[in-house]
């Protein structure tokens, strides 16, 4: 229907406002403007309503009252919500002369009187002279360049580089000298002396600005010259406790490599079963060479330990056998600190639970002890109601249950359902995190669809096999096998069209690798999303078609420095038939146009069509997309944006036969020929309201040029929960 849908669309968005979305407190009112009357809520019926208070500021000239008074309106506002304690009058007038020293009155003082008879508080400001400062100078700096010592506070670079006077602050020029000391402390000055002289004026300019000089005694670097291990070390941890000596000794010496050393010897005596190891560290410094530090580590090794057995507590529901799997400790075994890491780490990656605590207790037997594992459980059920919407299926509604730890194994166990105007879907499933013992997922899902398309309608049912592993951080690859029955019906009969499956099975490998490294699902502000999945579809895997697919596509997000968010899109698809198929049947094919494609068209509307205007779709789609996007408030989001988009082969019916229907070397030589052609685009703009299943969003999508032959809209408009990508 041309423009359709506009109207409910408007309306369902109002409606979205009032549903639950996340709150947002809302910002105490400013303290009344003028002198600073306060005045106190009426009291009950009967009672003498005293005077209000008068709160009176004198002597300020640079800033006004209204100005202080905001600044302080919680401690006023705990004055009269505490009995008028003369304390919140004292920390309101720290806050005003505050914001005079952070203003460069160095030398701002409020004082304050309180008159309880007559209700009043005056604040009495002398406020002196404002000092402004031009530049930070550098004494005594002979290792570190003043760029270096300036970039340390960007914010004070930018003004001295930039040459714009900056209030003088004593607090900001204490930080910068801690920073400054840091710094040199880093760079093995242990001795380094730093210290600021207070502002003096420049001379030569006409006395309003001023300089802070910051005076650097740097000392001798340090360097670590000797590293001496003493105490119990076994022949078998020589060469590895000569190797950390090695790699410290000559280098510049921090205060932190005490640490450093006392840690290393720790875990390399630790990891070859020395539980109860204690290490000393002394540092030293030389009296015959200037800058020359010695470490002496002294090290007690304490008996070798061996595992003893294992105890679990806390663990209700999950089976012991589950969590010993997810260990590397094993009764009579040699205790390794690694080991205890790693089954520390693998325990909560688990998601079971919340709180994880392992330790060794000393056994009856000396040299054995016991790993003793307390665990917290997780709720691990979960019964989720998700309604929704879309421009083209209206409503719709997700339900489902999840089980993370059925039978206490850690598998997983889920049900979901979905139904809209236009189809309905049931998937039960039951994933296996780590499959024999290993970092593999095993997912085993079954299916059933139903769905009403703008062309056909498809019934599916089947079953999928796959195993997934997170190669890297963010980066996850899977492998599967694909067994469905698909039934196409209600295609408008047409010549062209005679001869294509409508009751098929699907049999098909598919592997996908995706890197996800977005911020947000819903409303990403930066990052990328890419995936490339690939399928073959066999007789021989146990169907009765032959295809080869592959999809790509990448989502990044970029943020602006107005604060808004550029976010880019481009998906591509290409199924092309194999093993003697001539086609591609119509349930397969690709369709473009819609609330997440091209948005000036409806959905699947984009593209070739037959002699009734039904859409054919294509063995090929791409969509490009750049979306301008920026949050008016913590809920409502704004965007503006530019699709584009085709579908290949573009030819339609009306045009002649469509290659959709010839044999299969014309298809695909069409395909190629058509996969950068005939692109078709969509501008527009739109809202978002933030709610707890994800946003709300109106669309509204210009077509430029529509093309009359195939019926396309002028515009139109979307209404539907989800961000586009």
């Amino acid at each position: 229907m041309r423009r359709r849908g506009w109207v409910l669309a408007v309306c369902l968005l109002a409606m979205a406002t009032v549903l639950p979305g996340r709150v947002v407190d809302a910002e105490p009112a400013a303290p009344p403007a003028g002198h600073g009357e306060r005045r106190q809520a009426a009291p009950p019926g009967g009672e003498t309503r005293l005077a209000p208070w008068q709160i009176t500021i004198s002597g300020n000239e640079a800033l006004v009252a209204d100005e202080l008074l905001r600044e302080a309106h919680g401690e006023l506002d705990a004055f009269e919500r505490h009995g008028y304690a003369a304390s919140a009058i004292d920390d309101a007038s720290f806050v005003m002369e505050t914001r005079y020293r952070h203003d460069g009155y160095a030398s701002a003082v409020v004082e304050y009187d309180i008159d309880h008879g007559a209700r009043q508080v005056v604040f009495r400001v002398q406020e002196g002279a404002r000092i402004m400062l031009r530049d930070v100078v550098f004494i005594g700096n002979q290792s570190v360049s003043r760029e270096r010592l300036l970039a340390l506070d960007p914010g004070l670079a930018g003004h001295i580089n930039g040459q714009r006077p900056f209030p003088y602050v004593d607090s900001a020029i204490s930080a910068m000298v801690d920073s400054v000391r840091t710094l040199y402390l880093a760079e093995g000055y242990l001795q380094a002396r730093v210290k600021a002289a207070g502002p003096a004026r420049l001379e030569g300019r006409d006395g309003k600005e001023w300089a802070v000089t910051i005076d650097v005694d740097e000392g001798h670097r340090f360097t670590l010259a000797e590293v001496v291990v003493t105490g119990d070390v076994p022949a078998d941890l020589g060469p590895a406790v000569a190797d950390i000596i090695k790699a410290m000794e000559g280098g510049i010496y921090q205060r932190r490599q005490k640490l450093v050393l006392r840690t290393k010897l720790h875990d390399v005596f630790a990891n070859a079963g020395y539980a109860d190891v204690a290490v000393t560290v002394q540092e030293e410094i030389a009296e015959t060479r200037e800058g020359v530090i010695r470490l002496t580590a002294s090290v007690q090794s304490g008996p070798k330990v061996v595992i003893d057995g294992i105890r679990i507590d806390g663990n209700e529901r999950t089976r012991a056998e589950f969590i010993e799997s997810r260990l590397n400790f094993e009764p009579g075994g040699q205790y390794r600190l690694d080991d205890k890491r790693e089954g520390f780490s693998r325990l909560y990656e688990t998601g079971l639970f919340s709180n994880v605590e392992l330790r060794l207790e000393d056994g009856p037997n000396p040299g054995r002890k016991t790993v003793a594992i307390e665990v917290e459980e997780r709720k691990a059920r979960e019964l989720y109601f998700e309604p929704g919407w879309g421009s083209y299926e209206l409503l719709r509604l997700q339900t489902g249950y999840k089980d993370r730890n059925i039978f206490g194994t850690g598998r997983i166990l889920r049900f979901d359902t979905t139904v809209s105007s236009m189809g309905r879907s049931l998937e039960v499933g039951i994933s296996d995190p780590w499959f024999l013992g290993t970092d593999l997922t095993l997912g085993l899902p079954f299916h059933y669809r139903f769905r009403t398309e703008p062309a056909f309608t498809m019934e599916s049912s089947g079953a999928d096999i796959y195993v997934q592993k997170v190669i890297h951080r963010n980066v996850t690859a899977n492998m599967g096998y694909l067994y469905s029955k698909e039934v196409v019906s209600d295609i408008r009969p047409d010549g062209d069209l005679a001869g294509l499956p409508t009751n098929y099975n699907t049999a098909a490998l598919s592997v996908q690798l995706i890197r996800d490294t977005r911020d947000d699902l819903f409303f990403p502000g930066q990052g990328y999303r890419g995936n490339v999945s690939l399928a073959m579809a066999r007789p021989e895997f146990g169907g009765t078609i032959a295809y080869n697919r592959m999809v790509t596509g990448v989502r990044y997000f970029h943020p602006l420095s107005t604060g808004a968010i550029l976010g880019l899109q481009f998906k591509t698809g290409l199924i092309l038939p194999a093993a003697g198929e001539d086609s591609i049947p119509v349930g397969e094919r690709f369709f473009n146009g819609g609330e997440t494609s091209v948005r000036s068209f409806q959905a699947s509307k984009l593209g070739p069509v037959d002699d009734n205007g039904d859409p054919l779709g294509g063995t090929a789609f791409s969509v490009y997309t750049v979306e301008w996007r920026k949050k008016l408030t913590e809920d409502l989001g704004w965007a503006i944006f530019w699709d584009l988009g085709n579908i290949a082969p573009n030819r339609t019916l009306a045009a002649g036969r469509s290659p959709l229907a010839s044999d299969a070397s014309t298809l695909i030589s069409a395909t190629w020929s058509d996969y950068f052609r005939d692109f078709r685009s969509g501008v527009g703009t739109g809202l978002q309201y933030m709610l707890p299943v994800g946003p709300a969003r109106l669309d509204w999508a210009f077509n430029p040029s529509p093309d009359e032959a195939r019926n396309e809209d002028d515009y139109v408009v979307h209404f539907s929960i989800g961000m586009a990508f």
